[in-house]
């Protein structure tokens, strides 16, 4: 099965029912504060958020920054997005296939990246190193297990394909380019998360 096209399904037939579910979450407005603090940019950020969705985060994102963009493949959340934020740029796209602009300060990939096998995880490092300055920040949040592993979800809106990932994984996959200056794990229900802040040296 192309998991990539059945995730996208699953987002674009459940889109409203999601964004209602997150709606109750909000955002994660110290997470980006955080972010922009660590990339020395309180102010005229330059930043693209991959796997945006229904723009949870875009609104608290664009309140602190110069030039945004966010990135989905799903066009149901998008247009969900657009509807929040319409002044804003929004592109259908993944964090492969998408070119990345250059000289950004901040990427966030607020657990969109647990859809992203460890392969593909590698290019999309690749692309991160080529597009932020140096001193940018990667910012990332993923479902965490103490080895890497795939997993299918079955639930209400859908099958859909995630892959876990620990720390160090993620630091070895980034590579040299990058240091990981902030760290933080957490648990929801049964899923341990951790969020890794990586800085372009």
């Amino acid at each position: 099965m192309d998991w990539q096209k059945q995730n996208t399904k699953v987002y674009n037939d459940s889109a409203k029912e999601i964004a209602e579910y997150f709606k109750g979450i909000g955002s994660r407005t110290k997470d980006i504060e955080r972010a922009l603090k660590l990339a020395h940019k309180n102010n005229g950020a330059k930043v693209i958020e991959l796997g945006c969705g229904d723009g949870r985060d875009a609104t608290e994102i664009i309140k602190r920054t110069s030039k945004y963009v966010g990135i989905d493949p799903s066009i149901g959340l998008l247009d969900i997005a657009k509807e929040n934020n319409p002044s804003e740029s929004f592109i259908v796209s993944d964090a492969l296939a998408y070119s990345y602009p250059t000289d950004l300060d901040v990427i966030f990939a607020f657990a969109s990246l647990l859809h992203v096998s460890q392969n593909d995880l590698s290019l999309v490092f690749q692309k991160a190193t080529e597009s932020l300055r140096t001193g940018g920040i990667f910012y990332i949040s993923l479902k965490e297990r103490d080895k890497y592993s795939e997993e299918i979800k079955h639930d209400t809106y859908g099958d859909r394909m995630f892959y876990y990932y620990n720390p160090a994984i993620v630091r070895e996959l980034a590579g040299k380019p990058f240091e990981s200056v902030y760290e933080y794990h957490k648990t929801i229900g049964d899923t341990n998360w951790f969020t890794i802040a990586l800085r372009k040296s």
